[in-house]
């Protein structure tokens, strides 16, 4: 498969106290760790929410407040279906400098964090469901309104449609990822 072979290996940033919980559990989404409020509503600040061992997790901030997203997307999708939608993902990297430019985030450098590096393979073969987004859906864009190119659920495509060159602005796991798959936290 060209997205295996051309991405070897997915990077994820984490909190760092969430690895325990990530080798028990599996690399959850928002929507399978949270309920509520957390899953449809813009987040403006890291958020704690209860994890699968009694644990903590620290849901990261995100940047889809009503407005300015509900601007950017299809007609027929409101801001907390998308919100929905985006917190049923695990966000991976295809590149660790990627991942570390993220945890290097002016928001996030307060936080403890910890990089993970997962093979593309090993996911695969676990029935991982990758996805892959020509676009950064979580940038808000500056773009006029008639020029904006508006979200829609099928930016999202399986990565075994993805070729080479093809821009991959988000990599995702639909649903997450299982326990049982190996990555190395790298420091």
């Amino acid at each position: 498969m060209d997205f295996a072979r051309h991405n070897p290996h997915l990077f994820h940033v984490t909190h760092r106290t969430a690895l325990p919980s990530i080798q028990a559990h599996g690399l959850l989404p928002t929507a399978s760790l949270a309920t509520g409020t957390p899953t449809t509503e813009n987040r403006e600040a890291w958020t704690p929410t209860p994890a699968p061992d009694g644990s903590t997790a620290w849901l990261r901030w995100q940047n889809m407040p009503e407005a300015p997203i509900a601007a950017r997307l299809h007609p027929a999708i409101p801001p907390a279906a998308w919100r929905l939608f985006i917190n049923s993902m695990v966000f991976l990297f295809a590149s660790e400098a990627d991942a570390r430019r993220l945890a290097a985030s002016p928001r996030d450098t307060e936080r403890d964090q910890i990089t993970l590096r997962f093979e593309t393979a090993a996911l695969l073969d676990a029935g991982c469901a990758l996805l892959t987004c020509r676009w950064n859906n979580g940038y808000l864009d500056r773009s006029p309104a008639t020029a904006r190119r508006l979200r829609r659920y099928d930016d999202y495509r399986p990565a075994a449609l993805w070729h080479r060159g093809e821009p991959l602005g988000e990599i995702t796991a639909f649903g997450g990822i299982p326990a049982g798959i190996p990555f190395e936290p790298l420091a």
